[in-house]
This record gives C-alpha cells, structure tokens and sequence, in this order.
C-alpha cells in the first residue's frame, strides 16, 4: 500500500521558546501575488469530490480565481483537495504550500470539536499518499525554514497519532493519518522519518537557531519511534552545530534545543559548555519564565554543574518578578520544574529566592482555573522534601489532587511513589475515602507491572505510618505484581 518514498506527519513549528510556544505559521502574505486575487469560494463549506475513472485524476478546480491558504481550509478533506488540485504540478515551485499543508494539519486534528468526517475516504486516503510521496521526492529542493516546519509537523501528527489510543470511535481524518503514518502488521513499510533525518545533515550548516531548535524538538517527539535510525546522529550534529555558533542564538531557540538535548539522554559536554557560558552572558530577566525552566532542567538532567546558571536565574526571578503580578506570568509547570532543578541539581536557594517561588505556587494553588498537572504536584513535593517543606502548600495540593481526580495509572502510581521516596505524608489525600484513593482503586485493571510494584512500596511505607495504605482489592493486586517476575508479567 505504501510505497518507499515514505510517509509523513504534521504539526506546528515550535519556535524553540523554552514555554513551548508554538512556531509560527507560513506568512502566506509572501506567497506569489498572481496566485492570490479576489476572493470568491466559500471555503467554509467543503469540497465534494466526485468519483473518477482514475482514483489520482484530479477532482474539479474551484470556481475561484484565488486558490483558498491552508489555514481558510474547514477540514482535512478540503485541505487535502486544495493541496491535491493546486501544487502537485510536477515541479517544486509549490513546496511552501506543501509544507503550509502539513503545518495546519495537526491544528485540525487536535482540535476536539472538530467533528473529522470525511466524505470520501478512500479517495482522501490516495491523494494524502500523493501528498507524501510528492513531499519526500522534492525533500532535498526545500527552502531549509519550509524543510523544517515539514519536518516538525509530520513528527508532531505521529507523535499525537501514537499517544491517542486508537478505537473504533476515530474520527475518519484521524483515521486516514494513522493509515498514512503509522506501521502495523497488515500494512508493514519503511519509516518515512528516515527521509527527513538524512535530508536534515547537509542542509544543517543553512539553518536559523529557531530551524534548528524545530529539528530538535522533531527528534524528541521521535522517541516514540522504535524502528527510527540515526537520530542520535542528527542530534549530535545538531549539538555541534549550535555549540560552533551559539553566539547567534537566543535563550528561546537555544533553551528549546538544551531540553531536547537533555530529554534525549546523550551527552553533549561541549554543548552545555558553550551554551553555559554564553547563557551566563546574557541579562537572565529578558528570559521568559518557559525559557528559565528549560535551562534549569536541561543543566539539571544532564547533570552539567555549572552554578552561575542557577544564581543568575534565581537572581532574575528575585530582581524582576518582585510582584504578584510579574510572578502570575509563570504557568504551574515552570514553577515545578524551575523547583525541581535545584533540588535535582543540589544548588542552594537563597530565603529570598525561595520565599518568592513558595508565595507564587501557593497561589496558583488558590486558583482553581490554574491547571496542574498531577506530575508537576509529584515534582514539588520531591522538590520540597529536600529543601525546606511548606505545610500549606502540601494542604493545597491535596486539595487540589482531590478536587480533580482525571489522572492516567502513570501519574497516580508516580504520585505515590514520589511520596513513600521522599518520606512526605500528606494528611487527607492518603486515608482510604479520600477521591485520591478512589481513584487509584477505579483504575487497577488498567496499571503496568512496574506501577504496581511502585503502589506496593508506598502501600508497605503507609503501614510503617501506621496508616491504612492501599485499599485491600488494589493491595492484593500489588502484592502479585511484587512477588511474580517482571517476565512473567510482562507475558513473556
């Protein structure tokens, strides 16, 4: 069904901004002028394609002398026509829009609301395939900006692709993109990531620090991929390539590419150097608070040291976020992750320093529309236990982890752990009626094997406290995983 010029995946350029911002869209206003004259179609409403003799003949042309932007499309299906009928004409002149095409896909097919209905599928599906392939034999004629927004686009589609869990319930536009990306026994074929990756290598030396904070931020959201070779390569050629020029760079692009770096797990010795020094440079409080947390954790995770960092950006935090009002600007994952640096990096924290990160969570935790992810609680606490704790704030979480019990077996089994490592109990979330525990008992057919080793350790420490632990039906489940051999559970 697939043939070896590969597939593709979409998305939004990231602009390497450490609070994940998304990248810019296409300026279409730069598109060729003859192309784009009095609007007449209404796009809102969408294009019917009617069957032909041949499945790749063209459908009709609009009854517009303006060809509709990517982003006027209401729909895959109209996207995909438009792209179809207007740029696979044989020649390379119509990239930007290919690559317009893929960068406004993921917006389509993340949005909730959307209702996905395609009216031919069978059709859509050939002329994505089109689309694809047309894209990977033009990949190496690219401007390099369009070569990445590409590239980032199709690895955010298959990375949105393999984390939602595929049902009978898929919309027909989802569908038709895990038909197109995702490998299965029925329809094998070669990884259509390899293409970019091996594309990527020459054209490094032409790309901006924000194309490459995108090609960065592509190859993290590649993880996912088992069969994917060579990324490791790209990255390092990356990493060499930002550390022979970081002077051009800025703390998005750069904070961007440090936390790929980072989350990757490889070591990049010089790059951190490079990139530290220059970073100690820079004036800390031009950084956005996204920016300062992607640094930290970068330096943190690599487990660089490099203490001037972590003085310059407590000091900014101190210096220019002095009020409510400066400090409301952070979103509950940076001030997690800015907290759990410094603990993991075991950098000291100044009182003044610590007072104004403490006063800031505590009130994002008063804020009920403030939203925290059970992950970035789980941080704090470990954050908090080897620092100083702070009673108030450890009674808010549980308030808040009570109040909104929607949590995956992940977070709830990291929850627990985190708590039983760092000997933190926390009154009113741990008692057998709490919601916390309501629902750690709601989901115990759905937790891995490792998750419940790790809720039988805190189920053992809770005991210790001489409190109640784990309800019995989730104990008993636990305490198989514990005794049998991750092979066996694992099915093997």
């Amino acid at each position: 069904m697939t043939n070896k010029s590969g597939r593709f995946t979409y998305g939004q350029r990231n602009n390497g901004r450490g609070g994940k911002f998304p990248l810019g869209e296409h300026n279409h206003n730069q598109r060729k002028p003859q192309r784009r004259t009095a609007f007449i179609c209404n796009v809102s409403k969408k294009i019917s394609t009617p069957s032909h003799s041949s499945p790749l003949s063209a459908s009709p042309r609009l009854s517009s002398s303006r060809i509709p932007k990517m982003n006027e499309c209401a729909s895959i299906e109209e996207m995909v026509n438009v792209a179809f009928d207007n740029f696979l004409q044989g020649d390379c002149g119509e990239l930007r829009d290919i690559a317009a095409f893929w960068s406004h896909s993921p917006k389509i097919i993340d949005n909730v609301n959307h209702d996905g209905v395609v009216q031919d599928k069978e059709q859509t599906l050939i002329q994505l395939r089109a689309l694809r392939n047309h894209t990977v034999k033009f990949i190496e004629q690219f401007d390099p900006a369009d070569f990445s927004k590409s590239f980032l686009a199709v690895t955010k589609i298959f990375s949105s692709l393999t984390m939602k869990q595929q049902d009978a319930g898929d919309r027909d536009d989802i569908e038709l993109f895990r038909c197109l990306l995702i490998e299965n026994e029925d329809q094998p074929s070669e990884n259509p990531f390899q293409f970019f990756i091996y594309a990527s290598m020459p054209l490094l030396p032409q790309l901006t620090p924000r194309d490459l904070a995108c090609g960065s931020y592509a190859l993290s959201l590649l993880s996912w991929s088992s069969s994917l070779k060579d990324g490791n390569v790209l990255l390092d050629a990356i990493s060499s390539e930002v550390a022979s020029r970081v002077n051009q760079f800025d703390s998005r692009s750069l904070s961007r590419i440090l936390f790929d770096v980072a989350k990757s797990g490889q070591s990049q010795p010089q790059l951190f150097s490079v990139a530290g020094r220059y970073l100690c440079d820079l004036d800390a409080t031009r950084f956005a608070p996204g920016e300062m947390a992607n640094i930290l954790f970068a330096f943190a995770t690599a487990k660089e040291t490099n203490p001037s960092i972590f003085e310059n950006i407590a000091d900014a935090v101190v210096a220019q976020y002095t009020s409510s009002t400066r400090l409301s600007w952070f979103k509950p994952a940076d001030l997690s992750t800015i907290m759990w640096s410094f603990a993991r990096a075991g950098e000291l924290q100044t009182g003044q320093f610590q007072r104004k990160m403490h006063n800031a969570l505590f009130a994002k935790l008063c804020r009920m529309h403030e939203v925290f992810r059970l992950d970035d609680m789980s941080d704090i606490i470990w954050a908090m236990s080897r620092s100083s704790s702070n009673q108030s704030i450890l009674t808010k979480i549980a308030t808040r982890i009570n109040s909104d019990v929607q949590y995956d077996t992940a977070s709830l089994a990291r929850l627990a752990w985190t708590c039983y490592q760092s000997n933190v109990h926390i009154d009113g979330l741990f008692c057998q009626d709490s919601k916390f525990m309501t629902a750690c008992l709601e989901k115990k057919e759905e937790y891995k094997d490792d998750e419940l080793r790790k809720l039988y350790s805190f189920h053992l420490w809770q005991q210790e406290l001489n409190c109640d632990g784990l309800p019995s039906e989730l104990h008993d489940k636990c305490f198989e995983a514990q005794l049998l051999p991750s092979n066996l559970l694992s099915g093997y």
